[in-house]
């Protein structure tokens, strides 16, 4: 989905929709979209061929908890405020950076791509390590129980409790 800036008269240009995003830009693996992307996004013309894009995104990703494995729910709700800079202010002869290893967002030509604003809000709000919730006790490394759902009956653990108390008796 893309926007002409042609269309961004002096009140700027109010765009709203559900818009269904690729699971493969999502940074996490195993995650994918649950539920469509909804966006507001308001566009205002800054001079320069600066954009400035502000709006909120709603989704919802199912994710792996790297504690217990399981999959849950992560609800993404977010405002965002930024600046879109045209491709064309990048001197290729003279910038040892490529487009991409800015910290800018760009846009190419009279087009921007919503798809790509959206797929970056996004990715900020997927946590690096996705946890199902603070109080996650995981799984057991000996016998792989899930200790929020059932406790760990290892032979492994039994022992080293008694092995534990025992020191403490002596």
């Amino acid at each position: 989905m893309n926007i002409d800036i042609n269309e961004i008269g002096n009140k700027g240009l109010e765009v709203e929709d559900y818009i269904e995003l690729d699971d493969f830009y999502l940074i996490e693996d195993d995650s994918f979209f649950s539920d469509s992307v909804y966006f507001t996004m308001t566009f205002t013309n800054e001079g320069n061929g600066r954009i400035k894009a502000k709006g909120k995104v709603r989704t919802e990703v199912s994710m792996k908890c790297v504690k217990c494995l399981e999959k849950y729910e992560n609800n993404i709700n977010s405002k965002f405020d930024i600046v879109l800079f045209p491709m064309d202010i990048i001197d290729a002869d003279n910038s040892a950076l490529n487009p991409e290893e800015l910290e800018y967002i760009f846009y190419e030509g009279d087009k921007i791509d919503i798809k790509k604003i959206l797929q970056e809000q996004i990715n900020f709000f997927i946590p690096m390590n996705p946890v199902c919730s603070a109080s996650c006790k995981g799984i057991c490394q000996n016998c792989g129980a899930n200790l929020n759902n059932e406790s760990c009956r290892c032979e492994n653990t039994i022992n080293d409790n008694n092995l534990f108390s025992n020191k403490l008796k002596r």
